[in-house]
């Protein structure tokens, strides 16, 4: 019975960790079923442990009223005053991260540390009063936070947390001494009890003094780089930006600005996913400032050459002073020295293994979709609703926005003066081409490109066209064609005469003649005006040659009354 008991809760356990919210209602019944079994043969622990994982559910929905609900009943089920204490320091927790102030948390503290006294649980005790003293130094009361955190230590020799609060409040304070002693005692504390967490925060309080003695101290960033290896073996992101953070500050003031930057990459990382914009757009900045300094010291400064790892199978240049044809250099090395500090700013880059994870939302994409269905047999509606599901994916972010090039055939045929008529098939292919330009109005964020093509170019021509230049293009007889606007021609002056305009008249011609001569008066509309005024205000859209199909595009202008239909 025991087993089949287990064997659910950890099924639920396992269900969660899978699939997370998609199986949610599978799993509440494997906790009813684990709790009414372990409520049955009186099993305190079983109860409070299901009941823990329905509280991880509620707090994941960010459901805090039913979780710090669940969380009292929790810490009622034991009659032992430890466990008691330990189910109030939850609900406190719970209220924490709910918002709602630090009242309702230091009074639920306040019972816990009841408890524990009642119980006589010293590291309990203590372990609550680092808790409150933490509440004090968050709401800038660093006075009680450090009386409470002494009464903490007092309490209990080994309270971590207590001494975590006295290290942070005395590097605040400027007592950077008193920080590292405090810091490295909680480092030894933790390491006897085994607490990762608790050696990580030591690390990077010691991280953090020594760096505030010296910026480039290589201790600090020694402390800091332990801090952020124990910080992921724990998973604690929020530990894991302030110690990159810390970092990258203190490679940017050694003048190490590869190193600065992949820690300050990661840092944004980090940042993004706990949702602090406020630390990203400081740590922005500092990149900023990092880069400008990097690059003035580096005028006079340059670089160290690299030398590769005797494990490197990469050969050795022939450059340098073992190759050199003169023996002996009459100028003096200082001045050689500063008169080639400009050339060696870039010095030699680091070989180093690439890492795709860094920096990976910050680069531009270098991939495209070709959408090359009009080229085959295909049905506009098809073509037209699986490319709405494509933009429409990438416009939500659940792909990423890759630029995509449309290619259609013998669309435009007529209009470039092509006289071989394209198949239905793909002439029908302007569907996609009016849903594009919609698209582009409706989701501007999502890069479309057209392109339309002869029915005569081959499958080896296409691909030497496909060149991100222009939104709109069409290749017809080995040139490249551009839409233009351009004005239409003028139907109420296509047989106008000198004569009539300047008012001669037809004198001297016969009666026929004069009516001929006069085919183009038209009645005025006297609502509109002058039926004159309304000429040379119409335009329509035309494509014309702009250059070779397999040339480079370039910034030539249309030539005139055109006006390009380009949009960059």
């Amino acid at each position: 019975m025991a087993t089949g008991e287990e064997s659910a809760l950890e099924k639920a356990k396992r269900l969660l960790s899978e699939f997370g919210l998609a199986k949610v209602d599978e799993v509440r019944t494997l906790l009813d079923e684990y709790q009414s079994q372990a409520r049955s043969r009186g099993d305190t622990d079983g109860q409070a442990e299901a009941l823990r994982v329905t509280i991880d559910i509620h707090l994941t929905k960010k459901d805090y009223a039913e979780a710090v609900k669940l969380a009292e009943q929790a810490a009622t089920l034991s009659p032992d005053k430890a466990k008691q204490a330990k189910g109030k320091c939850l609900v406190a927790q719970i209220q924490l991260a709910a918002g709602d102030g630090h009242g309702p948390a230091m009074a639920t503290l306040g019972k816990a540390r009841e408890l524990y006294a009642e119980a006589g649980d010293k590291p309990g005790e203590a372990e609550v009063l680092g808790m409150v003293a933490s509440l004090h130094w968050e709401a800038g009361d660093t006075d009680e936070a450090m009386k409470v955190a002494r009464d903490a230590v007092a309490v209990c020799a080994d309270a971590s947390t207590a001494m975590h609060t006295i290290a942070q409040i005395s590097l605040a304070r400027g007592n950077t001494a008193a920080a590292i002693e405090q810091a490295t005692e909680m480092l030894t504390v933790c390491k006897d009890k085994g607490d990762k967490s608790g050696q990580a925060s030591a690390n990077l309080t010691l991280a953090n003094s020594f760096l505030s003695q010296d910026e480039a101290s290589v201790e600090g960033l020694r402390c800091g780089r332990d801090a952020l290896a124990l910080f992921k073996e724990v998973e604690d992101i929020y530990g894991m930006q302030s110690t990159l953070h810390s970092l990258a500050n203190g490679y940017f003031a050694r003048g190490d600005l590869e190193e600065g930057l992949k820690c300050a990459r990661e840092a944004l990382t980090c940042f993004r996913q706990t949702g602090d914009m406020a630390s990203a757009e400081v740590l922005k900045q500092t990149i900023d400032q990092a880069r400008a300094m990097t690059q003035e010291w580096r005028k006079q400064h340059p670089k160290r050459p690299y030398v590769l790892p005797p494990s490197a199978t990469a050969p050795t240049p022939l450059v340098g002073p073992e190759v050199c044809p003169v023996a002996e250099c009459a100028i003096h090395p200082e001045a050689l020295d500063f008169a080639a500090a400009g050339r060696k700013y870039w010095g030699v880059p680091n070989q180093v293994e690439a890492d795709p994870a860094i920096g990976a939302l910050d680069r531009a994409p270098t991939h495209t979709v070709v959408w090359g269905m009009c080229l085959s047999d295909n049905t506009p509606t098809q073509v037209c609703v699986e490319f709405g599901d494509l933009i429409v994916c990438m416009s939500k972010g659940d792909v990423p926005k890759i630029p995509i090039v449309v290619l259609t055939s013998g669309v435009y045929g007529r209009q470039t003066g092509e006289l071989t008529t394209g198949s239905m098939t793909n002439v029908s292919a302007a569907t996609i081409w009016g849903m594009v330009r919609t698209a582009r109005q409706e989701m501007p964020t999502v890069l479309v490109q057209l392109l339309d093509f002869s029915e005569a170019y081959t499958s080896a021509e296409i691909p030497r066209t496909l060149r991100p230049a222009l939104p709109e293009s069409a290749y017809y007889g080995k040139a490249r064609w551009e839409p233009q606007i351009a004005a239409v021609p003028s139907l109420f002056r296509r047989e106008l005469r000198r004569d009539n305009l300047t008012g001669g008249g037809g004198g001297g011609v016969s009666d026929e003649q004069a009516k001929k001569a006069t085919r183009f008066n038209r009645k005025t509309f006297s609502w509109t005006g002058p039926s004159h005024k309304l000429d040379f205000c119409w335009y329509r859209q035309e494509w014309r040659a702009c250059g070779p199909a397999f040339g480079d595009v370039g910034p030539m202008p249309p030539p005139p009354p055109c006006r390009a239909m380009r949009s960059y």
